[in-house]
Parts: C-alpha cells; structure tokens; sequence
C-alpha cells in the first residue's frame, strides 16, 4: 500500500467541487459518531498490527456506497483547484493520491514554486468526499479523470503529474487521452512505486503512522475517505503501466525512510522502469514534497522547459 505525506499552505484562486485549498480556514464539521468509530477502529488495527482485518473493515464500508461505470454517470466533477498561474505554454495538471489524508491540498508546497512560471491545476480523486460515488471499475475511473483533464486544458498544451500513488492516476490518464487523440506533452511521476513493488511496502509502519500524525493539519479521515483509499488499493492493486508515446519523468526520492538507512538504494527506491529521465532529489519520500517540495518542483520546471524548447 502507498500512503503518502500531505501538504497544506499556500493560496488557490480558483477552486470547484466539493473542497477548497489554501489560506483560507474551512471549518471542519465534528466528527459523526460512524465516523468516529470506523476511525478508530480502523487506528486501533493499525496498532495492532492487524491490517488485514483493518482494510476489511474499510472495505465492506466502500462495498455499500454508490458507484458509477461511465463518467457522462457523474453530474458534479470532483474538486479541481488552480494553485499557481504563470505564462509558460505547458500548463501543469496533477491527481491527488489515494489514501486517506489526499486531496489538492497535497501539492500546495510544490505549486508554490510555480506562481509566475505557469498555471497548475489540481485534481481530487473520485469518491474521497462525503456524497460522492466511487469508480465501479478502472476504465471508469480513468474515463472520468480524462474528462476532467480536457475540461481544464482546451487545446492548450499541458503535462500531468502525480506523486506516489498519484502517478499511476497520472500515467493511467495520459495513455488513456493519448488514445482519445489528446495525448499531454510529458508525464511526472514523483516517487510513484508500481502496485506490488515491496521496496515501499517495507515501511508500511512509517506509511501509517505519517498519515495518522497528520490527520490533525489536514483532511479529517472521515468514512469516506477511509473507505475510498480501501476500495482504490483494491481497484488498482493490479494495475500495470502501458507503453506511452509521450516522454516519462520519474523524480525519486535520494534518502530512504527511517529504518532504511543501512538498505542499498535498490532496495527501498521505486524500481519503476518504463522512465525516459530519472532524476533522484534531496529527501525521502514524504520530506521531497514537504520541505524540500522547492526542490522538486525545479526539477520539475527544468524538465518541463526541455518540452517547450
């Protein structure tokens, strides 16, 4: 399972769908009492040690919600927020991750760098927010995140981008739009291990435990959220990458988390292979997207630059 660090702060100047992004306080509702169980029951597994049994409680909360099988099925898009407005031609697009903390929010630091170079748009997944349906298969989760890209771009050119899990959503996306004719200029992936890959899954305590410390700062892990990351695990937890006619960024993390300080890189960094560039940047895999997200994102901006040339 991949669960990654989120990020709060910086500003959004345009935002739609169901959450907002940014300066700007949100009032989060108190936590409903099937909330406030499903959470820490779930929490308690996770102490525990008792993962299986936790991913089956979220997952027969995911099996009783809504589901859709095309996109044209969903009346009201999930959030997409502009985090940074800039003139260069490639516009920037990025899907959230699929656990339980994800959402726009995730890439206000890395944005940042971009305000005056060039406009970043942020996209939620499906079915992290409460009312929401979830994707009842991969072909219409994709079919909905292709929409959603086509929507914020026009005709305009663009790359898209994903960190950790996110990445998949992104290369899943590109091939599917290249399909449709409408194939982006490049496609980032920010430490984005292929689904089965252990050189991550070994640090499954570090995963868990970064996502309940930061529960408090960010998005409140309500029943949806838990139950959505269960049910996307499942849902592409076979997913395997497609040959892409654009070029492949891979951005790894250079340190690995702790615990795996004495592994030989090989052992803890994504073996992703289907990468055209592969740049390693200062951090591990939540620090590269938090303090050091600078750093990324002008790892990033170089390599967007070279498809601009």
């Amino acid at each position: 399972m991949h669960l990654e660090a989120e990020l709060g702060g910086g500003d959004t100047s345009e935002t739609t769908g169901a959450e907002t992004a940014g300066d700007t306080a949100v009032a989060r509702p108190g936590r409903s009492a099937p909330d406030e169980i499903i959470g820490r029951l779930f929490r308690q597994a996770c102490e525990d040690r008792r993962l299986r049994e936790g991913f089956e409680l979220l997952q027969s909360v995911a099996n009783l919600r809504p589901t859709f099988t095309a996109a044209a099925e969903v009346s009201e898009l999930p959030t997409s927020v502009r985090l940074a407005r800039g003139p260069a031609p490639v516009r920037l697009v990025c899907f959230s991750s699929q656990v339980a903390l994800a959402g726009v929010h995730q890439y206000a630091r890395f944005a940042s760098a971009f305000r005056d170079v060039r406009d970043v748009v942020a996209l939620a997944v499906p079915g992290f927010a409460d009312g929401e349906p979830l994707p009842a298969t991969d072909e219409a989760l994709v079919g909905l995140l292709a929409r959603m890209v086509r929507e914020q771009v026009g005709d305009e050119p663009y790359a898209v981008l994903g960190s950790s899990s996110g990445g998949i959503l992104a290369h899943a996306t590109a091939a599917r739009l290249g399909e449709e004719g409408r194939a982006p200029r490049g496609v980032a992936l920010l430490d984005t291990y292929v689904p089965g890959d252990d050189s991550l899954g070994q640090f499954e305590d570090q995963l868990l435990g970064g996502m309940f410390e930061r529960e408090a700062g960010f998005a409140r892990m309500d029943a949806a959220r838990l139950s959505a990351m269960s049910w996307y695990f499942n849902l592409l937890g076979d997913w395997a990458p497609k040959q892409l006619a654009a070029p492949v960024l891979l951005v790894r993390a250079g340190e690995p988390m702790a615990g795996g300080e004495s592994l030989a890189p090989e052992q803890w960094q994504t073996q992703w292979t289907a990468a055209d560039t592969v740049v390693d940047v200062p951090g591990n895999h939540f620090t590269m997207m938090e303090d050091l997200a600078g750093t990324t994102a002008r790892v990033v901006d170089d390599w967007l630059r070279t498809l601009e040339a």
